[in-house]
């Protein structure tokens, strides 16, 4: 043996291995920077937008907030209140109870309701035409996470039968979104915008909730931005109150979520993604992905209208969202856009238009791919802080926030649109 050779030896490989792994923190320090950089890319610091004159919105003050909006009859949309940010925040015992409301034109009337539903603290509503029923995710923690049934009646004006709930083990506190009838009445698609449930009591009662809770509340964020897919879509069947996961996809956070008028397609809007996806329904009711595609915009709740384009609520700038300024205050910015300002409090919002082309139909079923997508509206947030639905009534754009109360009222553009073409008249949804 060389003397010396043993250590010379020993030295080589910790030279080598100090290498190696000086190479693998730089690569992961790379992969971490262009990961931050790139998800940065959608809070959109960047974004020029025209906003509507500022005179032609009117805000129509109501107790709670209304998340969601979905189209009704020719001239007409239900709003489903919901003191959802309180809700999130102190749990659903502190929040004011909600309403449904029947919008028409600019008349905004609450409705009565047959029967005994639980407090409402509502989220993402669907009406469907076919079966008359209006469905809402509802937030009320005295009788568990639910989707809330109505019948829609219409003897002596419109009125609400309660008709049931439905709850499983896999909806977690606060955890589901929006909600969409499918093939019928007895079958319901609802989507999951939360991996991690609340705790008891909002966010004040994570202090005293257990670790594990805590742990997947603290790891909330951090997933959402680095854009991890960890949430789903359920399938439930209204007579059973069975549940079950819907499909093999999986989202950042799955939010809006529409229907075609044969029942075939729902579309998927995954928010903090900034995609929509599109599964096809199976004789089963299990969803397939067949396509998807990116946005102009994020976006929050979708619509599908008669001409078989999807509307949504625009989060034009999330960098002043309420959702950044409060959980990512670093993240958060104040800029002035058109001439206006952009800045925690006064987050723009409006009405997206996306058109779908059809890509052909396969064994798994139909694929789309968006045609255009057009800012119909954009409000500058002055009036109504955030936007999550939005929808054309005749001459008006109605907006709904998921935190700013009340409902906003914009005059629509001329789009040099048919009467039957303008707004959702003639709209029926999933009919």
């Amino acid at each position: 043996q060389v003397p010396g050779s043993s250590s010379t030896g020993c030295l080589f490989l910790l030279s080598f291995a100090m290498s190696v792994c000086g190479w693998a923190v730089l690569a992961v320090a790379v992969a971490l920077g262009y990961l931050v950089q790139a998800n940065l890319g959608t809070l959109a610091y960047g974004k020029e937008l025209g906003f509507a004159a500022a005179e032609a919105c009117a805000l129509h003050q109501l107790p709670t907030p209304c998340e969601d909006l979905t189209a009704f009859r020719p001239g007409a949309l239900f709003a489903g209140g919901g003191d959802l940010w309180s809700t999130f925040a102190l749990g659903s015992e502190q929040a004011v109870a909600g309403a449904i409301y029947l919008v028409e034109g600019t008349k905004v009337t609450p409705l009565p309701i047959l029967g005994e539903p639980p407090k409402l603290v509502l989220h993402g509503i669907y009406f469907s035409a076919r079966s008359r029923r209006l469905y809402g995710v509802n937030h009320d923690e005295a009788t568990g996470e639910s989707i809330e049934v109505f019948d829609v009646l219409e003897e002596d004006g419109v009125s609400l039968k309660h008709a049931g709930s439905i709850r499983s083990p896999l909806f977690a506190n606060f955890a589901l979104n929006d909600v969409v009838e499918g093939a019928g009445k007895d079958e319901v698609y609802v989507t999951e915008w939360q991996a991690a449930a609340f705790p008891a009591g909002g966010k004040r009662g994570l202090s005293s909730a257990p670790l594990e809770l805590r742990l997947k509340r603290a790891l909330s964020s951090p997933l959402t931005f680095f854009k991890v897919p960890l949430t789903r879509v359920f399938r439930c069947t209204v007579s059973t109150q069975r549940c079950s996961v819907a499909s093999s996809a999986r989202f950042v956070g799955a939010n809006g979520i529409a229907i075609s008028d044969d029942r075939h397609t729902v579309f998927v809007n995954d928010a903090p993604a900034q995609r929509l996806t599109v599964l096809a329904r199976q004789p089963d009711g299990s969803l397939e992905e067949v396509s998807s595609f990116g946005l102009k915009h994020i976006v929050d709740n979708l619509e599908m209208t008669a001409d078989g384009a999807l509307h949504a609520g625009t989060i034009p700038f999330p960098y002043a969202s309420a959702s950044v300024c409060q959980e990512a205050p670093a993240l958060s910015a104040s800029k002035v856009v058109s001439g206006r300002p952009v800045s925690c409090g006064a987050q723009p919002g409006g009405l997206l238009e996306i058109g779908l082309l059809g890509t052909g139909e396969s064994a798994r079923g139909k694929s789309f791919v968006d045609g255009r997508q057009t800012d119909i509206l954009t409000h500058d947030g002055t009036a109504l802080d955030g936007v999550s639905s939005a929808l054309r009534v005749g001459a008006k754009v109605v907006l709904g926030s998921p935190h700013a109360k009340g409902l906003l009222f914009c005059d629509a553009p001329d789009l040099k649109r048919s009467p039957a073409e303008d707004g959702i008249v003639d709209t029926r949804r999933g009919s």
